[in-house]
């Protein structure tokens, strides 16, 4: 309730406010006047610049969401993570290992393709692109897990490249996203300091410092749609508003709730809004005597009313999430739900777990760890308010993210509030929750691994799994790290979770795949490594210029490009007219 006073309280005050920037705003515009974009320009106010327009080094949203438009790879990626081809005709499998399973793989690239200065795009470019990306003198992120994962890429002609594997990956189609960058490309060491050109639907005209990148069509326009772009990082969020009411800008994403309340409507401005995937989750230090018991993590779970928090944090526009995958990914559980919030049996597990209330009635201290950003402060302060009432007591605190992420891969935490922003193939599961990705020392063997569902044979690979790990314990006896992945935070360690995760991977059958993706959910919800808290949705602010527009669900600008768009009015007197 008092929250909810709170959050009344504070939309009243953000909307004067916004008010009276829009007149000082009108003000200025009419004393100074403004630049006029042409009309065929749409111009898109996002909160932060991108960091690279190189595809081999982006792993940031905003760099992401700018190279796809630039560059395309040899598939694409639909947000219900159903793989397609894009400059690729197909992709053929050419060996197999003893199982039957694919070990090679070749790509033949569609007829005609050019880059955007007009050379072909040829078997030799994706090469170059591919070896480079995974050489270490590149610097780029992902080179470990790309040279992990391919042994050889080469040009068989001009048209067919070969990628042969290290071992079976049925994942590796949706690894073809990667951009293609023109050989001539491949040594430089970031794309951003040249001029980015790639084979995509936008070719970069003016890219700056970053903070505004200037994009013009390649192929034929749709009537009424924008021959060219301008994304502009405008980092503060009332900028950003602003910019959209006085005509500065056609969207502005990235806006919170609230900010989003207080401009629809004003000045015709409204809100466009689709489903989306992006994935707000807690994460608990399994191997933290805290939270160690998956009874504690299962009462943890149980008492947060999951639809509560999105209708007050995020004004409704989310949905409530059962796991990683949001409804109609392929690999969601259709019968998997989010639980319900019950008290009682949060507080039955923690009596179970020999967890007693003190004086102050207090049963388990916690300390949560978030980014410093404000909507991460808020969810934090109510997931706080949430466990208080089974008796736990949250202390949040806000680190920079770059020290929130080492305080992590050190295991030097309790619990912590994070986003997946793009959870599109299945593999982050593995990636995420497999025991190898863990970067400490490996974990006692259980006694009783669990049994797997009907129709997998998991003995074999937890077989392997185990004596993996022994020999990761002997090398850690003798002081040898064994190299290990880092995207398991959580500690999570159990051998039927890494078997159905390394049939996920491996198995090219997709029905035997969606069976083991399925069965590893279920398990996470009994081992609760993770809290999967809500799905947001993808939310703009739109002038009244540009016509109907959906965002897409993982949140990439793509889907704002063909909207019409009507001729640009005089903003000054719009602002001086409106009521």
């Amino acid at each position: 309730m008092h929250a909810s006073r709170r959050l009344r309280g504070a939309l009243r005050t953000l909307t004067a406010r916004v008010v009276a920037l829009a007149l000082l705003t009108a003000l200025l515009l009419v004393g100074c006047g403004r630049r006029e974009w042409p009309d065929d320009l749409l111009v898109l106010a996002v909160p932060t610049a991108a960091r690279t327009l190189d595809p081999r080094l982006a792993v940031d949203a905003a760099s992401t969401r700018i190279w796809r438009l630039v560059f395309a790879g040899l598939t694409s990626v639909a947000p219900t993570g159903e793989v397609h081809l894009a400059l690729a005709e197909s992709l053929t499998a050419t060996a197999w290992d003893s199982d039957g399973e694919p070990l090679a793989v070749i790509a033949t690239l569609r007829p005609g393709l050019r880059f955007h200065d007009g050379r072909p795009v040829e078997a030799e470019d994706v090469a170059c692109t591919w070896r480079s990306a995974m050489d270490p003198r590149l610097g780029s992120p992902v080179a470990g897990e790309l040279a992990r994962r391919v042994r050889a890429v080469t040009p068989l002609d001009a048209r067919r490249v070969r990628f042969d594997l290290h071992a079976p990956l049925a994942t590796f189609a949706s690894d073809l996203i990667l951009g293609i960058v023109p050989r001539s490309a491949c040594s430089q060491p970031n794309l951003a300091l040249i001029e980015p050109i790639g084979a995509g639907e936008f070719a970069v005209v003016d890219a700056g410092d970053l903070a505004a990148v200037r994009l013009r069509r390649v192929g034929p326009t749709p009537a009424g749609a924008a021959r060219s772009l301008l994304i502009r990082a405008v980092s503060d969020e009332t900028g950003r508003l602003l910019s959209v009411l006085a005509g500065g800008a056609d969207l502005a994403l990235g806006l919170s709730p609230l900010a989003l309340q207080a401009a629809t409507g004003h000045r015709g401005a409204r809100l466009a809004r689709a489903p989306g995937i992006a994935w707000t989750y807690l994460g608990l230090n399994t191997r933290d005597p805290a939270v160690a018991d998956p009874r504690v993590r299962r009462a943890l779970s149980l008492a947060v009313d999951r639809a509560a928090l999105v209708h007050a944090l995020l004004d409704g526009r989310g949905r409530p999430a059962p796991s990683m995958f949001p409804s109609g990914h392929w690999v969601a559980p259709p019968d998997f739900l989010p639980p319900a919030q019950d008290v009682a049996a949060a507080a039955a597990l923690l009596d179970a777990a020999g967890l007693s209330a003190d004086a102050a009635g207090v049963r388990l201290r916690l300390r949560l760890l978030v980014p410093p950003s404000r909507p991460r402060r808020r969810e934090a302060d109510a997931l706080a308010v949430a466990l208080r009432a089974i008796g736990v007591e949250v202390t949040v605190r806000s680190l920079e993210l770059g020290t929130l992420l080492a305080e992590l891969r050190a295991g030097r935490f309790q619990a912590f509030l994070l986003g997946l922003p793009e959870p599109l193939e299945p593999d982050y599961l593995g990636w995420m929750f497999h025991s190898a990705n863990h970067p400490g020392a490996p974990p006692r063997w259980p006694e009783a691994p669990a049994t797997p569902p009907t129709g997998l044979d998991c003995q074999p690979i937890v077989d392997a799994v185990r004596a993996a790990w022994l020999h990761d314990a002997a090398m850690e006896g003798l002081g040898l790290a064994t190299p290990r992945g880092a995207g398991n935070r959580t500690g999570v360690a159990d051998p039927l979770l890494d078997c159905l995760l390394a049939i996920g991977r491996r198995r090219a059958d997709r029905t035997l795949r969606a069976h083991a993706y399925h069965a590893a959910i279920h398990r996470l919800g009994e081992l609760v490594p993770v809290i999967s808290l809500w799905h947001e949705d993808q939310v703009a602010l739109v002038h009244p210029r540009v016509g109907p527009t959906t965002p897409a669900a993982d949140g990439r600008l793509s889907a704002y490009v063909d909207a019409p768009l009507a001729p640009r009015s005089d903003v000054t007197a719009t602002l001086l007219e409106a009521p």
